[in-house]
């Protein structure tokens, strides 16, 4: 077994976990199915976004799933073709009906799994506009919410690459730009983006249900016009505010779940829930695989209490070496910003690596550890969920492991590795660090990495010192910031003196005698960074200028890239990532 006693999953535990939604598979994509432990005879379809809009929504998903679920209504989300964990279609020259026939296919998958007779949609965004298509096709529909509604396909593509531009400040500009929305390498195929820039419902007919909510962002209200003709063709109308919509999609990282758009849409499908109860269907005994080219990919339920969500990428041939787990970053969902941990765990499945990506605790479909904090990036008790990842491989026969991942994924890949026995190495992309103390402030560690220099601009600003003295400014943390900044540049020119006193550099730099663990251990290291990339300056402060004091390791090496964003956004990137990940894991035999 792989647990550890501080951090593995073979530590006791007597709390109930909740389980993550059972998966499943159809028409080329994968949904996940929250059954109501009574079910009544109305369940509920989500029709979702894409890319960072999709990103950020999927805990808001799963968290409304529950509550729906509490109130006796199941529901199932979905990858559109193409999309997340979903396959990649041969060709795109059906354009936008292909992410339409996936709505109907998981329309009718819904009321196969639940047995209910009565159908709700709910859509997010461009997602808002496809499920009300959706309800005009299946045309049984009882009711229909439309969560920050891009109801105008070209109105959404200009908004979406305004937001898009934000977000990815600083990733690497690609040779060939894509003609509409991009994310990393992910970017709408143009059949379908053609569907899209057609796509105007406003103009329908007839409404798609006879009753209908909109969550408008706010400041942002509904063509009053649109409300009074949906009227006026027999819908029942309502309009509420989505509060703090700018706050849940601004960025993944700090994305904060709308608790009252949850409990809007919860309350509104719980008036429309029918009397009756759904017909008793078994449920399934399994998850049916996705197979593609070279690879079987299977959405599965695992840990204590199948409290987690993955996905499994094995080859079609016998293993050629140990298999790799692919750590999410930040609160990305597995397949990760612009599906990389989808393509690097499907290629490395190509090559003959088996490979696995998972949800950690209480991000994107992975329900919460109980007593962890909600804030639980750079936590310890994110290694309990590589461990049970580990276990889960190991009891399918899947070991050594290779655990590997960027920035933050990175660092847990890291700690990981020092707690858990049968990790024979890691492949850390961009670690964001080595060693963060109990109770840090996570806050102040990401502040952390901005350079020196934009400190001196801050408290040159006016408008800094006039928002401090308006108490706008959490002063304390800022000094918090400013003290790591010091401390770091301190050590930078205080490593080499300390080389020479290896007691007191080991007592000074938790991260010397983490690596000498690690050496003890024979874990090989493969550190890689974008030249220029912010984290540097921790990897100079645990490390040495440029890490040079890696040297002293036989096991370990590392590599600088240019033309590489901190993202690891390019084909480039990714492809050496996956070379340094065959190499790797081939090195050990399954």
């Amino acid at each position: 077994m792989y647990g550890t006693a501080a951090h593995g999953s073979s530590r006791p535990l007597t709390t109930t976990f909740e389980q993550a939604d059972f998966p499943v598979t159809f028409a080329g994509t994968v949904g996940l199915y929250h059954a109501a432990p009574q079910p009544s005879d109305t369940a509920v379809l989500f029709v979702g976004a894409w890319g960072l809009e999709e990103l950020c929504a999927r805990k808001f998903w799963r968290l409304l799933a529950a509550d729906l679920g509490r109130e006796g209504i199941s529901s199932l989300r979905f990858d559109y073709p193409g999309t997340g964990d979903a396959l990649d279609p041969p060709d795109y020259s059906a354009g936008l009906d292909i992410w339409r026939e996936s709505i109907l296919a998981a329309a009718a998958a819904l009321r196969d799994l639940s047995g209910a007779k009565r159908l709700l949609l709910v859509g997010h965004s461009i997602g808002a506009a496809l499920a009300w298509q959706a309800a005009e096709t299946l045309g049984d529909v009882a009711g229909i919410a439309l969560a920050a509604p891009a109801l105008s396909g070209r109105r959404w593509i200009r908004e979406f690459m305004a937001l898009s531009r934000i977000a990815d400040h600083g990733a690497i500009t690609h040779a060939t730009l894509p003609s509409g929305p991009a994310m990393g390498e992910q970017h709408i195929p143009d059949p379908v983006l053609a569907g899209i820039r057609a796509l105007d419902v406003t103009k329908s007919a007839k409404a798609p249900a006879p009753d209908m909510l909109f969550l408008p962002q706010e400041g942002r209200a509904t063509d009053p016009v649109l409300l009074e003709r949906l009227v006026s063709l027999g819908a029942k109308v309502r309009e509420t505010p989505f509060e703090d919509y700018d706050a849940f999609i601004r960025d993944v990282l700090l994305s904060v779940p709308p608790t009252t758009a949850i409990g809007v849409l919860a309350e509104w499908a719980v008036g429309l829930k029918g009397d009756g109860t759904a017909e008793q269907r078994p449920r399934p005994s399994g998850t049916a695989p996705l197979t593609g080219d070279g690879f079987r990919e299977t959405p599965v339920r695992f840990g204590r209490g199948q409290r987690l969500y993955g996905a499994l990428c094995e080859p079609e041939g016998p293993p050629k070496g140990a298999a790799v787990i692919i750590l999410s970053t930040g609160y990305d969902r597995m397949s990760g910003r612009g599906r990389i941990g989808v393509r690097i765990c499907r290629d490395l499945a190509k090559a003959g690596i088996p490979a696995f990506r998972f949800d950690f605790s209480n991000i994107a479909d992975s329900p919460p550890q109980p007593g962890m904090p909600d804030q639980i990036l750079y936590h310890p008790g994110l290694e309990r969920d590589v461990g049970e990842a580990a276990d889960f491989l190991e009891a399918h026969g899947l070991h050594p492991a290779v655990l590997s991942g960027r920035c933050s994924g990175g660092y847990t890949a890291f700690r990981s590795a020092l707690h858990m026995d049968g990790v024979k190495a890691i492949v850390a992309v961009n670690p964001f660090d080595f060693s963060v103390g109990p109770g840090a402030d996570v806050d102040a560690l990401i502040a952390s990495v901005l350079p020196f220099g934009s400190y001196k601009e801050k408290f040159r600003n006016k408008a800094y010192w006039k928002q401090v003295l308006r108490l706008e400014v959490d002063v304390l943390k800022e000094a918090r910031h400013l003290l790591r900044k010091v401390s770091d540049k301190m050590m930078i020119k205080a490593l080499p003196l300390l080389a020479h006193i290896p007691p007191l550099s080991r007592f000074l730099n938790p991260s010397e005698r983490d690596f000498d663990r690690l050496a003890e251990k024979g874990t090989k290291i493969s550190l890689i960074y974008s030249n220029g990339d912010p984290v540097i300056s921790n990897l100079e402060a645990r490390l040495g200028k440029r890490g040079h004091l890696i040297a002293r390791y036989g096991n370990a090496g590392i590599v600088f890239l240019d033309d590489a964003d901190h993202n690891f956004s390019t084909a480039h990137t990714r492809g050496y990532w996956l070379d340094a990940l065959v190499k790797t894991a081939s090195q050990f035999k399954v």
